[in-house]
């Protein structure tokens, strides 16, 4: 992760293009804190992060910048560049350049601690968007995990492997195919699998 001179301000970081799987995770997230809000307006006191709409804020700004690289919206905004082993022995998942803001990442990992010690409140409140997903015959991902892992694979620390990468691409400039070296395929391998481990709950990028 690239960082600004003052530590604060928008970070660049590696995101790969996972379709539709990491939006349908955000869209479940950004359900269940609606509900707490709402819960809120009507009396609840939410602790910390989830109070007054600041981890809800915090979501929706991520998945803004992060959006345009992903699946469908990846086409729409251009940016579905490409990734290819060397001589273009195989297409690989796409790991795209987002800017995002660390105070919103920081929020959000805050906010999936918050719901991980599923205090009454806030179990309260989650239980409605649990028995709409049971109707519905919807798959429902924990809030905290979610959460979790989405802030954990926009916080992963900086390795020479990443930097490589994020160079070559930015080089290479939005929506562009590339074809990556061996040093960099190697990279790529590296890399991938870092953000696999941050994601695990919703299957490994092949």
């Amino acid at each position: 992760m690239t960082h600004s001179p003052s530590g604060l301000g928008p970070h660049v970081v590696l995101v790969p293009d996972l379709g539709e799987e990491l939006a349908s995770a955000v869209r479940g997230l950004e359900v269940s804190l609606l509900a707490l809000r709402a819960a809120e307006r009507a009396g609840a006191g939410l602790p910390g992060p989830l109070a007054d709409g600041v981890a809800l804020g915090a979501l929706r700004r991520l998945w803004r910048s992060v959006a345009p690289t992903q699946g469908r919206r990846a086409n729409a905004a251009r940016l579905a560049g490409r990734l290819f082993a060397p001589g273009r022995a195989a297409e690989h998942v796409p790991l795209r350049l987002v800017d995002i803001d660390p105070l919103d990442v920081v929020t959000l990992s805050a906010a999936a601690a918050v719901l991980g010690r599923s205090e009454v409140v806030v179990r309260e409140a989650l239980e409605s968007v649990r028995a709409g997903h049971e109707r519905s015959g919807m798959e429902e991902s924990g809030p905290a995990s979610v959460a979790a892992r989405f802030s954990g694979m926009l916080d992963l620390a900086d390795t020479a492997e990443s930097v490589l990468l994020r160079e070559r691409l930015g080089a290479a400039g939005p929506g562009a195919d590339v074809v990556l070296t061996p040093a960099e395929e190697a990279a790529y391998r590296a890399t991938l699998d870092r953000i696999t481990t941050m994601w695990t709950a919703y299957g490994s990028p092949r």
